[in-house]
């Protein structure tokens, strides 16, 4: 690493046109100083840096730290040992890839005038001659360039992705969530299902489980206000049909239906296979049998490969309680934030959460609901 003047540094045409916050920048590289130099040519052409080196002519720098390499040694895989020694962030070797790539067309083009033809003409293996100077596979460094190109498009979705590959050194999982969202993105924008029919991609069922106690123990029992379904009536219901190849099932179940492991008779004869189990503690004491109920349980369950939008959601749910049987607002946004859908489903609803909401069952309004 060495410092060159920043009014020598060459800024050629870039894809980026929106730098974002310079300012921000800037204020963070005037506190804790350029953690990360640019990177240029050897003749002072900029291959990756450009809002760094934007924030420190804001601060009114006359030098700027520089990594200076040598395109046409990496063309010809001859990189010098101190560069091997430095670590590039994915970033800056999308950036060099995109500068190699570059010089590889213009030898290309000279090398077809003398009737050669170019060892770097197929996509992949040009890829992975570029990739093995910079101590990556061209699988990863793809990935890398997939990240950057989509920030690039969108910096207010994506930039966090790059800062986040930048700042660990780690593709993959970046590249993963990027895929995640645009997948997301993809099942929002679908047509819409049929009311009631589907196919849903996401389905809530809060059945009317039936509790079957022996007659000992009857006079213990608390009397349920509404009328239940026995669990071979359960394990009829046609929820199958509604429900999409690839999709989830969150399935409310009582201590007493998990305790006993019905709920996985119910699953396995709509289709579905549990995958975990979220709590809801209560802030009120319920009903019960051996134990008064203080908490309800929600197990997750999926068919095909359904997408998921995982960031910080756990399998603890705090929510108040509301109306008898009426699941919190808190719920239902965690299924819109976890599992993206064009419309989803309610089945044995008893209140409407908003518009992107078939309800089925006997439901409330959401004011009646809150009392």
């Amino acid at each position: 690493m060495t410092s060159r003047a920043i009014a020598s540094i060459v800024v050629g045409r870039r894809h980026r046109r929106d730098l974002g916050d310079i300012e921000e920048l800037a204020a963070s590289i005037d506190s804790i100083g350029l953690l990360h130099p640019i990177v240029i040519t050897p003749d002072g052409k900029l291959i990756a840096g450009q809002r760094r080196l934007a924030a420190c002519k804001a601060l009114r720098w006359k030098l700027i730290d520089v990594r200076v390499v040598n395109i046409g040694k990496i063309v010809r895989g001859e990189l010098a040992e101190n560069i091997y020694r430095k670590n590039f962030t994915p970033s800056e070797m999308v950036a060099i890839a995109a500068t190699v790539e570059g010089r590889e067309r213009e030898l290309a083009k000279d090398r077809m005038t003398l009737g050669k033809i170019s060892l770097g003409s197929e996509r992949g293996k040009a890829i992975d001659k570029i990739a093995a100077p910079l101590g990556v596979s061209g699988k990863t460094l793809e990935k890398a360039r997939v990240v950057v190109e989509a920030a690039k498009a969108e910096p207010e979705k994506y930039t966090r992705l790059v800062e986040a590959m930048d700042r660990t050194g780690r593709v993959n999982a970046p590249y993963k969530r990027l895929f995640v969202a645009k997948q997301a993105e993809k099942i929002r924008a679908e047509p819409s299902p049929l009311p009631g029919r589907g196919p849903y991609r996401v389905a809530i069922v809060d059945p009317p489980w039936a509790y079957e106690v022996d007659d000992e123990n009857a006079p213990r029992r608390g009397v349920l206000p509404y009328a239940t379904m026995s669990l071979p009536q359960i394990c009829a219901l046609d929820v199958a049909s509604i429900m999409h190849d690839d999709s989830i099932i969150f399935l409310w179940v009582t201590n007493f239906i998990l305790a006993r492991g019905l709920h996985v008779e119910v699953l396995c004869a709509w289709g579905f296979e549990a995958k975990t189990v979220a709590t809801w503690p209560k802030d009120r004491v319920g009903r019960g049998h051996w134990l008064k109920g203080a908490t309800e349980h929600l197990v997750l369950a999926v068919r095909g490969k359904p997408t998921i939008t995982l960031t910080n959601q756990t399998t603890l749910l705090h929510a108040p309680v509301r109306g008898h049987s009426v699941k919190p607002v808190e719920f239902y946004d965690l299924v819109e934030s976890l599992c993206p859908a064009p419309r989803y489903a309610d089945l044995f609803s008893r209140y409407r959460h908003n518009d992107r909401w078939d309800c089925h069952g006997d439901e409330v309004p959401p004011a009646e609901a809150a009392q």
